[in-house]
């Protein structure tokens, strides 16, 4: 039997889907430590169907954008363990994630 509260999606009528959740909330918590993105770190631009599924416990962060918009950082829950126990973070810049791998 599952446990937990289940998300259920709700859009706005005459507003076009942007994503669709499939999740089960175990609890909320805190973030427990400040994470900075610099602005030149390397982002993908994904077409559209774009899909991330999990097969472990994961912690997620919704961060607001302006009044409409919404973003989600998303991690394994043993990432989350290691990163409030004080493990570096690393964030690729572009310039460097071009000259190692494209």
């Amino acid at each position: 039997m599952k446990t937990g509260m289940e998300v259920i999606m709700v859009g706005e009528p005459g507003k076009p889907v942007t994503r669709e959740y499939k999740q089960i909330i175990e609890k909320f918590s805190t973030l427990g430590k400040e994470i900075k993105i610099s602005p030149k770190a390397n982002l993908c631009i994904n077409q559209p169907g774009y899909r991330s599924e999990y097969f472990v416990e994961t912690v997620s962060v919704t961060i607001g954008i302006g009044t409409d918009h919404t973003a989600d950082l998303v991690m394994s829950k043993t990432a989350y363990e290691a990163l409030i126990n004080g493990a570096k973070i690393d964030i690729t810049t572009n310039k460097k994630f071009k000259k190692e791998f494209l």
